[in-house]
């Protein structure tokens, strides 16, 4: 994990000198559970457990350089899946921004130890670790390219301000650094020896994906502003598709009071592959934008939860048989931005129950980020 960060920073600063105009910001960001003990009625936190994530990322012209791999691929299935259906729907582009990612997220059942003594208490309870979501991650890149603009209604002197986001995914799952993250970051937590493979237990451990298997994902999201009750307090609606290793169909609404320099509301939160944030660097020294949405989405495949075509670990797990549909996701989140270079960003973020089974329950977890911003004011950097 060491090495890894080292070699991110590395690249990172050789990329700043030699590109600079190339270049508009960088974000560190991240997921944890602890981030939002403060919201939690329970007394005890060892065993509300999810989330963990990692997402190091570099924003600019040079994020969609071909010799990175993802953003031809990306450009490759935009060009066939939507930019000549937006030139031809009356679509007026102002701004295009780029980004690309390294990510590690993970999900876990509520207990990560079994080495603690509130795991032998839960299961004197009744509670079981089969019935539970299985341990799962992915690691791997994602390239973003976002259009903003507006659309005019012929015969009408309506415009609509309207944002249109598309990524593609590649990594894998089944390897060991969510584990290594969620140690490295989760201070308030146990060390997670559940996330390895322990064949003598006699409750399922180990990754649902027990060896690297390929993940990827193609997104397009789209944020349409819906009222502007005040000049800088915005509606608008999010509707999204992903379509891959996470398989689903959502529509959300977003409310926000935004930065001088933005037209949407920013989504702040969790930091999954499939979430299209937004900065821009303000024209003030000191800038305020505070943000809540909530999300419903259909499920159609979630290989962090089903496996992969339910073969591997999943006949281990109840919860892989029992998935549910239809889900609501929630957040509120507020950002800060200083002196039009450093923005910190947090959000509280919770979900309905992903499966049905006596172990389920509601799903609270913290994104916590930092970014670093080259761009001059008003220009926006993708996150």
């Amino acid at each position: 994990m060491r090495l890894l960060f080292g070699f991110l920073f590395s690249l990172s600063i050789s990329l700043l000198n030699g590109q600079e105009k190339d270049i508009s910001g960088f974000e560190f960001s991240m997921d944890q559970d602890y981030l939002v003990d403060f919201v939690r009625n329970d007394s005890v936190y060892l065993e509300d457990n999810y989330a963990v994530s990692l997402r190091i990322g570099l924003y600019g012209e040079y994020a969609n350089h071909p010799y990175l791999g993802l953003p031809w691929v990306r450009e490759k299935a935009d060009a066939f899946l939507i930019d000549k259906l937006i030139l031809r729907s009356g679509f007026s582009e102002n701004s295009r921004s780029h980004n690309f990612v390294f990510v590690v997220n993970g999900f876990s059942p509520q207990h990560i130890s079994d080495e603690i003594p509130e795991f032998g208490e839960a299961i004197d309870n009744g509670y079981m670790l089969a019935d539970d979501r299985p341990f799962s991650s992915f690691t791997g890149f994602r390239s973003t390219r976002r259009i903003e603009g507006f659309k005019r209604f012929v015969h009408s002197a309506i415009e609509l301000d309207l944002a249109i986001s598309t990524s593609f995914t590649f990594g894998f799952g089944g390897l060991g650094l969510a584990k290594g993250v969620e140690n490295l970051f989760g201070s308030s937590r146990p060390d997670g020896n559940l996330w390895s493979r322990d064949e003598n237990k006699l409750y399922p451990t180990g990754q649902l994906n027990p060896a690297p298997l390929p993940m990827m994902m193609y997104s397009i999201s789209a944020e349409a502003v819906i009222f502007r009750p005040m000049d800088k307090i915005v509606f608008q609606l999010r509707p999204e598709l992903n379509l891959g290793y996470y398989t689903n169909l959502g529509i959300g609404l977003d409310i926000g009071k935004v930065m001088n320099v933005e037209r949407h509301v920013d989504n702040l939160s969790y930091t999954d592959t499939n979430n299209p944030g937004l900065i821009a660097v303000n024209n003030e020294f000191l800038s305020l934008a505070i943000s809540a949405g909530l999300m419903a989405r259909v499920i159609g495949y979630n290989q962090h939860l089903q496996g992969f075509f339910n073969k591997n670990r999943a006949d281990d797990y109840t919860s892989t048989m029992r998935i549910n549909r239809f889900l609501l996701e929630a957040y509120v989140g507020v950002k800060l931005q200083f002196f039009k270079k450093i923005e910190i960003n947090f959000s509280v973020n919770r979900r309905t129950p992903e499966f049905n089974t006596d172990s389920n329950a509601q799903l609270s977890w913290g994104t916590l980020g930092v970014k670093y911003l080259i761009a001059p004011e008003g220009e926006g950097c993708y996150n």
